[in-house]
């Protein structure tokens, strides 16, 4: 049994054995590589190291000389001792000024040594070169004396250095040299550094010589880390690579074996490649060597009861391998601190002081730091820059001030040293640390802010631990429930879920299990809670899952509680709003719908729907409102709409526009399209109302039928029957009884009566549905004050008045439509004379206010009645019935004028005394023009003759035979009944005046003009026509209406003893 057993431990510990073995050998070997590749890490690092410290030095010396107005052996002496260099730069042989000297300076240069205290000096190895290289001065002089004066340029590899580094203005090493100290010759370098003095802007200046640095190459590589040599050899080659370069540094046994473990590193460092050849040795190899595979190879062909013992072995050996392990981890790593120390321990800003505290150098850094040049620092009081705060403070020491007024906070530090001379100096170097300061107040100010900020929004947080079942809140978290600020030292979330309403419990419950099983990333949800005084309060929480164990499970949710119980009511308000303007929209009489910014149908109703033609579902889905106007009304639509927007405004778009119904049927509709924002989507809405005035339009339309006909078919025939009473009572020839004479009397005075009670109507109705166009030009008023005299005065005489016209000499120019104005004028005028007192005058004056033209008329007589006064400008208004009677008239003169005046954008008024004074006033704009405006002036003056021949086209017959009546004796008359027949006659004969009517059975007479002006150039042309409402054209002499012009009116026309200008 017990050999058995131990056949079974060999076997096993054989087994064991094998699969450990290796195991151990793969680990050793690792480690040995970690370890070998650290110790030649730290290696490299600490040569960089070496010789950025080593360059920081030489940079002093070259920016001390840079700043000196003259160095001395003395102070050059002094400050390299102040550098330590045997002690701090044992790599360093010695540290030299060397300075440029042409063939021709050479002497005068020997000389100048001898007397500065070298009797001695000399040229050592003096080349054939134009230039020189001489070092001046070398410390320490024990071990370099014999390189004082020595001609660098004795050689090629020196010489091309010394220039390569005044080029480029950077440091520059030589190649593996040759050194001399103490009359031993080594292997090494030399590093020449340029002495530049900068300008004020950082620019090289005046150029001083040169640093120059000898580096022993076994001293400067030498001792890297503690391993070196014992642990690894290195070799370094100055070239890319150790074939290819020269060895300038080998440490290490020969005759040893070398190790298995190997690294290669380039270096380039002042114009050099280095390369550097790690090799490990064989002591380190065996260092890392274990004879564990060995030991459990014994261990397992020995008796079981050595086992435990082996075993026991094992771990202390493991252990003090893990110790090796651990120790050389912490020498590593506080070597690499070290370095990282050296490497990154810049100095942002240094300043050199003298004795009396001014500056005597400052780098760039400080330049930049205070914002001043070099020049500007240089002589400048520190003080004026930088004080140390007497009790320092956690962020800063000092306090400065830059050149633009900016308030520094400094790390400052300063050095106080005594010079060659016996001057104190001072060193300072300083860091600016005024940003880091504002940012970290600025992080602090912002916590405070959000604090207050979920205070102030009344925003609870709650902290929940789900393994517990406990909670954390904050105190405007018990506030919301309606507890002091620590709730009373309550179970908060025991308290929380006790007072959720019932029916909410299980929509909380679900949000927060979908959170912490991860189906959710937040909890979101509102629910009823009951407050303090016993009702419902709304809340709404927001909670996430900040941690979890290793399986998931979550452990903690942190989240927070608003109260929104009066967000939750304008939400159901808004919801029964949103319900009722639908319930509006679907049951409204009239068309509704609703657009997107696209203009696509986003809802429409039942009569939107059947306006249209057209389903509610095609309109949803296939429909834009655009489809439904024509083209040539969307445009004016659209900029309208445009418009409002623009203004902000919440006015409605209205306006008459055809729609294109299903079928291409057409009805009229009246938009009314209002305009909103939905803030939620981010869009417009539009909203617009239609209601069909299809039926509207029918009726207009012949109403402007019946108005054209009337206008036509009533004022031809009135004028016919004023122009043949006229004749009557004009004749010579017939003799009439008193009574046939005062029928003829009444029937005249009749005719006229009815004449202005159809100009009234007509004139009434198309002003009110503004038919009539203005032709607003600029007007001089007086002229048409001459010529409403001109044509009322009759009238004034008729009515046993006389008529005085006041006008200012400097001209009154209107912006006005003439025709209109003098209608204005006439109405008033023939109003003040039928009620004047007989043998009264009438005044019509006309001022200048401001920028208008005001006009009044005034008469004497009876007044106007109080009672009558609020009517007076109303339609078919009159102060008494019998003034029908008495006076004659329709009772719209004035409601006319007073709208004429509006449309012009003037005022109307007046003044009434009984029995006494009565004056009306109107204003109307005046034009920007001083001069006077240019009237119409017939195209050419005819020709005085005794008959004229006169060209009468009229369709009416009786009308044509009674203007050939009153024209008989005055003009040659040949009468067309039509287009054809004018055009016809025009070709044919000669004609002075051609007399026309726009209305044609076959056309309008506007198509004859041009034709007109071709064949009859000297002919005057008078339009004689019912249409009251045709623009004026400048080719015409006169513009005449049938009902409105008298036979005396139309004879001036043709007489050429006369004229007028309508």
């Amino acid at each position: 049994m017990t050999s058995r057993l131990e056949i079974f431990l060999v076997v096993l510990c054989l087994g064991l054995t094998g699969s450990w073995y290796h195991a151990s050998v793969d680990n050793n070997t690792k480690v040995a590589d970690r370890e070998f590749q650290r110790l030649s890490d730290a290696g490299v690092q600490v040569l960089r190291a070496r010789l950025s410290t080593y360059l920081q030095s030489i940079n002093g010396i070259a920016a001390y000389v840079a700043s000196a107005d003259k160095v001395t052996e003395d102070n050059f002496e002094t400050y390299v001792e102040t550098l330590q260099v045997r002690e701090k730069l044992p790599s360093i042989g010695g540290l030299a000024l060397v300075v440029g000297i042409s063939d021709e300076e050479l002497y005068p240069f020997v000389r100048k040594m001898r007397m500065e205290g070298r009797p001695n000096f000399t040229i050592k190895r003096r080349s054939d070169s134009d230039q020189h290289y001489i070092l001046k001065y070398v410390e320490p002089k024990v071990t370099n004396q014999s390189a004082i004066g020595l001609d660098l340029s004795f050689t090629t590899d020196r010489a091309e250095s010394l220039e390569r580094a005044k080029a480029t203005g950077q440091p520059q090493m030589t190649p593996p040299v040759q050194l001399v100290t103490a009359d031993k010759r080594v292997l090494g370098f030399v590093l020449f550094t340029p002495i530049f003095v900068h300008d004020d802007v950082g620019d090289p200046g005046e150029f001083k010589g040169w640093v120059s640095a000898g580096f022993v190459s076994h001293n400067l590589i030498d001792g890297l880390t503690a391993g070196h040599g014992s642990s690894f050899t290195v070799r370094v080659y100055d070239g890319p690579s150790a074939e290819d370069g020269e060895l300038i540094y080998d440490v290490g046994d020969n005759t040893e074996e070398a190790g298995q473990y190997a690294a290669t590193y380039q270096i380039d460092q002042f114009g050099r490649t280095w390369t550097l050849a790690y090799s490990s040795t064989a002591s380190f190899d065996e260092r890392f060597h274990t004879y564990q595979p060995l030991a459990v190879l014994i261990a397992g062909l020995a008796l079981t009861a050595f086992l435990v013992m082996v075993l026991r072995s094992f771990r202390r050996q493991s252990a003090s391998l893990a110790e090796i392990a651990k120790l050389r981890a912490k020498q590593i790593t506080a070597r690499e601190e070290e370095n990282k120390s050296i490497i990154e321990n810049d100095v942002t800003s240094v300043l050199l002081l003298d004795d009396s505290d001014r500056v005597r150098f400052a780098n760039l850094a400080a330049q930049n730091c205070f914002g001043y040049t070099d020049a500007e620092m240089r002589g400048m009081r520190f003080s004026y820059l930088a004080s140390q705060l007497p009790v320092p403070t956690e962020t800063h020491n000092a306090i400065g001030n830059s050149k633009d007024g900016r308030r520094l906070e400094l790390d400052l530090q300063r050095n106080d040293w005594i010079d060659s001379e016996g001057t104190a100096s001072t060193t300072v170097i300083l860091r600016d640390l005024t940003k880091q300061n504002n940012a970290q107040r600025d992080l602090t100010r912002n916590k405070a802010l959000y604090d207050m900020a979920l205070q102030g929004a009344e925003i609870g947080v709650f902290d929940i631990n789900l393994t517990t079942g406990k909670s954390e809140v904050s105190e405007t978290w018990c506030r919301i429930m309606g507890f002091d600020d620590n709730c009373g030292g309550l179970d908060t979330q025991k308290l929380f879920m006790s007072r959720i309403h019932p029916d909410d419990v299980a929509v909380l419950a679900k949000a927060d299990l979908d959170c912490i099983e991860g189906r959710t990333e937040r909890s979101i949800a509102e629910y009823r809670l009951k407050n303090r005084e016993g009702g419902w309060s709304w809340m709404r929480s927001d909670a996430v899952i900040v941690e979890r164990d290793t399986d998931g499970t979550a452990l903690r949710m942190i989240g927070t509680q608003t109260d929104v119980t009066g967000l939750r009511h304008d939400r159901n308000a808004l919801e029964a709003s949103e319900k009722l303007f639908r319930q509006v929209l679907s049951n409204a009489p009239i068309g509704m719908a609703m657009t997107n910014d696209k203009g696509d149908f986003i809802g429409v109703n039942a009569a939107f729907c059947q306006l249209s033609g057209r389903s509610e579902k095609d309109l949803l889905q296939n429909g834009q409102l655009a489809d439904l106007i024509p083209r040539e009304h969307r445009k004016a639509m659209y900029i309208a709409v445009t418009d409002l927007m623009k203004e902000g405004e919440s006015s409605v778009y209205t306006g008459e526009h055809r729609i294109i119904c299903a079928g291409d049927r057409e009805r009229w509709g009246l938009l009314n399209i209002s305009w909103s924002f939905d803030k939620n989507e981010g869009t417009n809405l539009f909203i617009t109302q239609v209601i069909d005035i299809t039926e509207q339009k029918r009726l207009a339309q012949l109403k402007d039928e019946f108005v054209s006909t009337v206008s036509h078919e009533l004022r031809t025939p009135l004028t016919s029957i004023k122009g043949a009473l006229g004749l009557l009572t004009a004749s010579k020839d017939l003799e009439l009884s008193k009574g046939n004479a005062r029928l003829i009397e009444i029937a005249s005075s009749n005719a006229e009566r009815l004449t202005d009670l159809v100009n009234d109507i007509l004139d009434l109705e198309r002003i009110a549905s503004g038919e009539i166009t203005f032709d607003i030009e600029d007007v001089d008023l007086g002229e048409v004050m001459e010529n409403t005299e001109r044509e009322i005065l009759p009238f004034a005489v008729t009515h046993e008045n006389t008529l005085r016209f006041e006008v200012q000499e400097e001209p009154l120019v209107i912006l006005a439509d003439a025709r209109r104005t003098k209608q204005v004028l006439a109405n008033l005028i023939s109003n003040a004379c039928k009620y004047s007192d007989t043998g009264s005058e009438v005044i019509v004056r006309a001022e200048r206010i401001d920028n208008q033209a005001i006009v009044f008329v005034q008469n004497t007589g009876p007044g106007i009645p109080d009672a009558f006064r609020s009517r007076i400008f109303e339609a078919f208004s009159q102060a008494d019935s019998s003034d029908t009677r008495a006076k004659g008239g329709t009772g719209l003169g004035l409601n006319i004028t007073r709208q004429i005046v509006l449309r012009h954008g003037g005022k109307i008024g007046f003044e009434s005394i009984p029995n006494g004074l009565t004056v009306f006033w109107f204003t109307i704009p005046l034009s920007n023009k001083a001069g006077k405006s240019q009237t119409y002036s017939p195209r050419l003056t005819l020709r005085p003759l005794d008959v004229p021949s006169l060209l009468h086209i009229e369709d009416d017959s009786d009308f044509a035979e009674v203007v050939s009546g009153a024209l008989s004796g005055v003009a040659d008359i040949q009468n067309a009944s039509s287009l054809a027949a004018a055009k016809k006659a025009i070709c044919a004969g000669h004609f002075d005046v051609v007399l026309l009517d726009w209305t044609l059975p076959d056309g309008d007479a506007n198509t004859l003009l041009d034709e007109i002006i071709e064949r009859q150039p000297h002919a005057r042309i008078v339009a004689l026509s019912a249409d009251a409402d045709r623009k004026y054209d400048s080719r015409l002499f006169a513009s005449l209406v049938k009902s409105r012009a008298g036979i005396a009116t139309l004879v001036s026309a043709v007489d050429f003893d006369g004229s007028i200008a309508s």
